[in-house]
């Protein structure tokens, strides 16, 4: 019975093993490369809009994804009654909230504007201060931000979990602008400010060398069963035909050097 006919049924087996695996390292490289692009969207929305001069809200197409970031100048008063602190917010592995006040414009919207950050307390699970802004009419210049999913976690009174739009809607039992939250930058009235959020990050990250190396995985599992095969083939046929003689690989000036340095050790 010749090898064919005695390994064929196993390596089948393992051939679709290794097909099934490629086709996996394909759809994750798929699913990297999809993340890299949202990741490179978001970048260049940064770098557009972040640094632009702040326009008026209502020249502003709120309609529009590509607003975010975006500097705008809103005339209006704080609704300090109603301030909430979102939870879970670190800053450089210090934990901490995001201080949050709607803010009423004068055309009547409520937004709810992000202040800034508070670390936790010393004693307690919220911020031992709570710096509250001016109640007086303003101007303040703030950049548009998307609200972020809710959360199935619940918070304390006057918490939320994430700054959902709609969680803190119910929270304050104001009709909060559901689509877009203003992250402060400048105030016109003077007042205790909490910590100033940072520069959204524009890192990449390692997305792009991910995907690649799914890919690589994909082509090595071929490799992987082919050189398998060919060494197992060779093992047969030196076990069954004296006269057969596998294949040497040529050494190398690398495998030359490396013996050398072998014997000198």
């Amino acid at each position: 019975m010749t090898y064919l006919a005695e390994s064929w049924k196993r390596w089948l087996v393992w051939l679709v093993l290794v097909v099934i695996f490629a086709v996996a390292c394909v759809f994750l490289s798929e699913w990297q490369f999809d993340r890299r692009a949202t990741r490179v969207a978001e970048i260049e929305l940064v770098q557009k809009n972040f640094d632009k001069a702040a326009v008026e809200l209502n020249s502003v197409n709120l309609s529009d994804e590509n607003s975010k970031w975006l500097p705008v100048k809103v005339v209006g008063q704080y609704l300090n009654e109603s301030q909430v602190l979102v939870r879970n917010r670190p800053r450089s592995g210090q934990p901490g909230f995001e201080t949050v006040v709607p803010f009423r414009t004068a055309d009547g919207q409520i937004f709810a504007v992000s202040r800034g950050w508070l670390p936790t307390g010393n004693r307690q699970d919220s911020p031992d201060v709570l710096p509250l802004p001016s109640q007086k009419v303003q101007e303040i210049v703030a950049r548009l931000v998307p609200g972020e999913r809710q959360l199935d976690r619940g918070a304390p009174k006057g918490q939320v979990a994430s700054l959902s739009l709609i969680e803190i809607g119910v929270e304050t039992g104001l009709e909060i602008n559901q689509q877009w939250y203003l992250r402060l930058s400048a105030e016109q009235e003077p007042a205790d400010q909490a910590v100033k959020l940072l520069k959204p990050t524009t890192d990449e990250g390692n997305h792009l060398s991910y995907a690649i190396q799914w890919l690589i995985f994909g082509v090595l599992a071929f490799v992987t069963l082919v050189f398998t095969v060919r060494k197992e083939y060779d093992f047969y046929r030196s076990k069954n035909d004296p006269k057969y003689v596998p294949k040497v690989r040529k050494k190398t000036r690398a495998d030359a050097d490396q013996e050398l340095e072998d014997s000198v050790t």
